[in-house]
């Protein structure tokens, strides 16, 4: 992830915890970005998988087919 929109990210929680009067709490502004990123990536890359599967049938068989 770029630096740029990991300031991104900082700046639009940051107003909007203190848009919401919370105290502001860089740990925890950090720790969303990372579990929201990671959330995003997982479905992403599940939702191609099944997308692919459902598409290409011979490519499940050469996936099980490496994986033995």
């Amino acid at each position: 992830m770029s630096a740029i929109t990991l300031l991104c990210w900082e700046i639009i929680l940051e107003n909007t915890s203190k848009h919401f009067g919370l105290p502001e709490n860089k740990s925890l502004i950090l720790l969303f970005i990372a579990t929201v990123q990671f959330v995003i990536n997982t479905i992403f890359k599940y939702w191609i998988f099944r997308y692919i599967n459902r598409s290409f049938p011979p490519s499940l068989a050469t996936y099980h087919n490496i994986n033995e």
